[in-house]
């Protein structure tokens, strides 16, 4: 068995790339599972690269990235993915009901808001690359391997450089890719999601290259709103595309209206203001030719330059929004983790909780994750008694204010989880008979 730095015991091989191998490994310290990647690149100066690249990866903290925990010389260490893949799930399925597509989307638009943020470009965004965890928490992985080879032709010997069923047209022309590049291969994600397929297809890639950069993809009809963000994710120019991955979360969540929308809003609510204006002009008006006429003298010039009665208009109905819909209690241990995962997103998001204790509670969920697939009992509720007293210390500490939505998520999982049978004669009492 191969054992890299008397550490990590390689046990069996998931896959091989171009640069590389990933096994599942054993991490002999920490007593856990762990994926590991062995990039065999015979550059020296790719090898850097690889390193660099990695090392950035490394301190990127998000629910929707994989976790990073370790890098080597030539081998990189990442948290351990259950499965399956959006391609696999694709495959198996296909189309995915619309809630659930836009919901992954969603998770993969939020993991590539915090890569850009850190000045990092995954360069492959594809149903491949976007894998769930045990929890149904969907994660991007291998980022940067698209060019790592420093070349930009798209049929150099040995390249990867992006799947050519989701690769940008600026990557198929060989220009080079940025963040505006991610979103598109993004909206071929969210195209295939659901439809089933992603927008251009063909027997050769070099045919489907081709179609990215002269066609246009076959109209969705699904819903308007999610019609127009796919056709402005897919757009052939970069500059057309949404400013950011973070403004595609906040309009897959609903935060934000769509100018399309929010402009007749405003058209409508212009004439009530003209004419309450207009109104009010006329009450002035009035009240100044009674004055002047009535200061002629005689109460007939003042009765017959009386003012009109003030103009009433009815004020604008008050706008309501629809409130959003809350989602299902948890029911399984696996939906009570996912629901707070996404209690630990919101809390960091809003500034609740510090990052480098949401990254620690987020190892935790994975362990009492994998606490689950064995068969005991003690060890799930151990874990979780320890996520309880984290919270606890984190409160203490100021790392985490309020958190009474965090605190409900974690109390319904603990609900959940199995819990061991008790000992013989546990709860029998002395003189029962049965002693």
């Amino acid at each position: 068995m191969t054992v890299l730095e008397d550490r990590y015991e390689l046990i069996e091989r998931l896959g091989r790339g171009g640069f590389g191998e990933v096994w599942r490994a054993h991490d002999s310290v920490l007593d856990r599972d762990v994926a590991v990647k062995l990039v065999t690149l015979d550059d020296d100066d790719l090898r850097r690269r690889f390193d660099r690249e990695a090392r950035a990866l490394a301190r990127l903290d998000h629910p929707n990235v994989v976790a990073v925990y370790d890098v080597g010389d030539g081998y990189l260490v990442m948290q351990l993915l259950a499965g399956p893949s959006l391609a696999a799930l694709l495959a198996d399925v296909g189309a995915l009901p619309l809630e659930q597509a836009l919901d992954y989307t969603r998770q993969a638009a939020s993991g590539l808001a915090a890569a850009h943020a850190a000045g990092i470009v995954h360069r492959d965004v594809s149903p491949s690359n976007l894998i769930l965890d045990g929890a149904g928490t969907l994660k991007l992985v291998d980022f940067g391997v698209a060019r790592l080879d420093g070349t930009s032709g798209l049929t150099a010997t040995g390249t990867v450089f992006a799947t050519a069923g989701y690769v940008s047209p600026e990557q198929a022309e060989g220009r080079p890719a940025d963040a505006r590049s991610d979103l598109y291969s993004l909206g071929c994600v969210m195209y295939a999601l659901l439809t089933g397929a992603p927008p251009f297809t063909g027997e050769h890639p070099i045919g489907v290259i081709q179609q990215h950069l002269t066609a246009t993809p076959p109209p969705l009809h699904v819903r308007p709103d999610v019609d127009a963000l796919v056709a402005e994710l897919l757009a052939k120019d970069p500059r057309d595309r949404p400013g950011s991955a973070d403004a595609v979360v906040r309009r897959l969540s609903g935060e934000t209206a769509e100018p399309t929308i929010a402009l007749p809003r405003a058209r409508r609510r212009r004439p009530t203001v003209l004419m309450a204006a207009l109104a009010a002009g006329l009450v002035v008006l009035g009240i100044f030719l009674a004055t002047t006429l009535g200061s002629g003298g005689g109460s007939k010039a003042g009765t017959t330059a009386a003012a009109p009665p003030p103009t009433t208009t009815q004020p604008p109905p008050p706008t309501t929004t629809a409130p959003k819909p809350t989602p299902p209690q948890p029911t399984t241990p696996a939906d009570a983790i996912a629901a707070v995962r996404r209690a630990i997103a919101a809390a960091q998001s809003g500034g609740q909780l510090d990052p480098g204790a949401a990254n620690d509670l987020e190892h935790r969920l994975d362990d009492i994750s994998q606490a689950l697939t064995h068969p005991n009992p003690n060890d799930t509720a151990h874990k979780a008694a320890d996520l309880v007293h984290q919270i606890g210390n984190l409160q203490q500490n100021g790392q985490l204010t309020g958190g009474t939505a965090l605190q409900t998520a974690v109390q319904r999982l603990v609900a959940l989880l199995p819990t061991a049978p008790a000992p013989p004669g546990h709860g029998k009492k002395k003189g029962d008979g049965n002693d």
